[in-house]
């Protein structure tokens, strides 16, 4: 028997008014060399012609589903409550799995029998493909990496679909951007988070997704729940215990990255500051340092 031909896997992709992107998307799925998967498509709203350009897809391992907006992390997790795989993995829709995405993926859960969850290695390209930033691999487990950050992305993340049905995305809508981050630290007290150090996926880094657009009010509140919600969870604390002070420091030093960038340097200061207080050592990371760069010369 050809290893894991028998095993199913859903593929979840939420989207919102990404119809010039969405098509590639799709047929990266159906291009697959493993073939026993589903698509699951959960259109959050879009105003545009979304639906007409999933339903051009004929393939009936495809089903669409449009709801009311209600951003990513609930259209995520009704993916998940109509999924049937033993496992479930995420794409967004202006991304792109490469042709063995799923085969390696179920090469590896054949070599880690029982494994909950994994991440696999995307590079991130521009809308032509050309390689921006190539994968850097992670530890594994990578849970105490998480501590600094997050180094993982829905693009490459495998779980089962069991544990994602107990643990779902945070939906509180003020904490989008942040959702997946927050559901990672939640997992990582739980489980060991493996990293399978191939390179499957693409990140497609265009215009909508730049930094320049946030809004810095709402910024700063996404930052904040964040913090809130993973010092509450009972089993992070339980987990990391002192080391949730180290998580608080390295999201108020990506606050701070991204208020600099977008020129809200007053509050990129604030959150620098914040940083340092929370966990001093901080200033020994590279990414400090780049801050302090681009508050002083941007």
């Amino acid at each position: 028997m050809t290893i894991g031909t028998s095993l199913f896997i859903s593929v979840v992709i939420p989207t919102y008014n990404r119809a010039g992107y969405i098509a590639k998307t799709i047929q990266s799925v159906i291009d697959q060399t493993y073939s026993n998967f589903e698509l699951i498509i959960v259109d959050d709203g879009s105003t545009d012609n979304t639906e007409a350009i999933v339903s051009s897809f004929t393939d009936a391992r495809i089903s669409y589903y449009k709801k009311t907006n209600a951003e990513r992390a609930a259209a995520r997790n009704y993916g998940v409550s109509k999924a049937s795989g033993a496992y479930i993995t995420f794409l967004d829709s202006d991304d792109l799995f490469l042709a063995d995405h799923l085969k390696e993926a179920i090469r590896y859960i054949w070599n880690n029998p029982g494994i909950d969850i994994f991440h696999q290695g995307y590079n991130i390209v521009d809308p032509e493909g050309h390689i921006i930033y190539p994968w850097k691999p992670l530890p594994d487990p990578v849970n105490e990496k998480l501590e600094e950050g997050n180094f993982l992305s829905c693009l490459g993340i495998f779980v089962k679909r069991d544990i994602l049905l107990q643990q779902r995305f945070n939906e509180n809508r003020a904490l989008s951007g942040t959702e997946d981050y927050e559901l990672w630290v939640r997992l990582a007290a739980r489980y060991p988070i493996r990293t399978n150090a191939v390179v499957t996926a693409a990140l497609v880094n265009h215009e909508s997704r730049s930094v320049l657009q946030i809004d810095a009010g709402k910024f700063v509140i996404r930052i904040t729940l964040a913090k809130k919600y993973i010092s509450e969870d009972e089993q992070v604390k339980s987990k990391f215990g002192a080391k949730l002070k180290k998580i608080a420091a390295y999201l108020d030093l990506y606050a701070a990255l991204h208020l600099a960038i977008s020129n809200h340097k007053p509050m990129g200061w604030k959150f620098l500051r914040q940083s340092f207080s929370q966990w001093p050592a901080v200033l020994f990371n590279y990414r400090f340092l780049v801050v302090v760069k681009k508050l002083i010369l941007s």
